[in-house]
């Protein structure tokens, strides 16, 4: 009767353990009820079950395994924590030839790796002999050198090192998502249309007039940019934010001549950009292709801009007047980039990148607001 009731078990579980009910086991009896969800902490210690209004409490000594519909399960194990053994519920994070369980208690957080069945070892970030995690999950997983490289870049968390675990399973050789770093350079093209009105009042109405600057014809400008990114995956998952601090300069002159004038504008504009873009990268060896599509925010902190106007008089006679006009531009752009590129591996960690990216950016202010293409070119490195 005892071998049947665990081949029910074997054959059963898994309908109760995908995510259908919340439930929990006790001498191999699967028992479908209301399990409370108290936080890693407590859902160590105690499973709480709720009867109608009553409340009861199970220990790792009574219940072998509980679950929620979300398909999170906790496990009682023996575990040594300092200098004495402890019954503990340990969150399995990966099923498998090879598991992962987690363990949170007052001021401690640590990993298990349980393998064949057979072995069943912590994973501390550091061990008292200064041991780095990654040291020892490369001494775990070296039966599959597909996943030596993932082991220097898993980070210590429980998705990363879930994923990192389920690879080794598979013993699968593809690019680890891992937190990057670097710098970034771009050259390209910018266009900057920006457009003034001027109000005159009467006695009766404001008119509005286009001014001097809507006479100008803006072409595409040279740009050169530089600065440094992050790239932080999401959920250990091919999906990141990519974030950029880039700064650039512009100058350009505009000029536009008729019978009666003569107007010359100069802009001179220093710029700190950030954009926040989510990336997916295709997750395929030596060199793959990503998009990034988000918001961009600049700021000027350079925001000069000269108007020089000549009024053509009779017998060749000019009156010259020159404008300076300080911070006519708006000082913050708000706008959207997206781009794609392709990432070529240097070695495990480090990388080379080449990209082309579209920016359009928009600034307005009271009076004045402005449009601003951008065409980039950019090559980085991932350090």
């Amino acid at each position: 009767m005892k071998h049947l009731t665990t081949f029910i078990l074997i054959l059963f579980f898994p309908l109760f353990s995908s995510g259908q009910d919340d439930y929990f086991v006790i001498d191999n009896v699967i028992n479908i009820m209301n399990v409370l969800d108290n936080g890693d902490l407590i859902n160590g210690r105690i499973c709480q079950v709720k009867t109608g209004r009553e409340i009861i409490e199970y220990t790792p000594y009574e219940v072998s395994e509980y679950g929620f519909k979300n398909g999170q399960v906790y496990v009682s194990k023996e575990i040594q924590l300092a200098d004495s053994a402890k019954r503990v519920f340990l969150e399995r994070l990966h099923n498998g030839e090879t598991s992962l369980y987690y363990y949170r208690g007052k001021g401690q957080k640590t990993f298990f790796i349980e393998k064949d069945s057979s072995l069943f070892v912590e994973l501390p970030k550091k061990t008292p002999a200064n041991e780095h995690y990654s040291e020892r999950l490369l001494s775990l997983t070296r039966d599959c050198q597909n996943v030596a490289d993932a082991s220097k870049l898993v980070a210590y968390n429980k998705k990363p090192l879930a994923k990192f675990i389920a690879r080794y399973n598979a013993c699968e050789l593809k690019p680890f998502p891992h937190f990057k770093y670097g710098i970034v350079a771009g050259f390209g093209f910018s266009k900057l249309v920006p457009s003034y009105k001027t109000h005159e009042e009467s006695k009766y109405m404001t008119i509005i007039r286009d001014s001097e600057f809507d006479y100008f014809d803006y072409e595409y400008d040279s740009k050169f940019s530089v600065g440094v990114f992050i790239d932080n995956p999401i959920l250990a998952s091919d999906f990141s934010i990519h974030t950029e601090l880039l700064f650039s300069q512009y100058k350009n002159s505009y000029s536009y001549t008729s019978e009666v004038k003569k107007i010359n504008l100069k802009i001179d504009l220093t710029t700190l950009t950030v954009p926040v873009l989510l990336r997916y990268t295709v997750p395929v060896n030596n060199f793959r292709p990503y998009f990034n599509l988000g918001p961009a925010y600049s700021y000027h902190i350079k925001n000069e801009s000269i108007l020089h106007k000549s009024i053509l008089m009779a017998h060749d006679v000019s009156d010259l007047t020159k404008t300076t006009l300080e911070s006519v531009m708006p000082s913050h752009e708000i706008g959207y980039a997206i781009g794609c590129g392709l990432e070529f591996d240097l070695d495990f960690r480090r990388s080379i990148f080449f990209e082309v990216r579209y920016d359009n950016q928009f600034g307005i202010s009271s009076d004045f607001s402005s449009k601003k293409s951008f065409i980039k070119f950019s090559t980085g490195i991932i350090l």
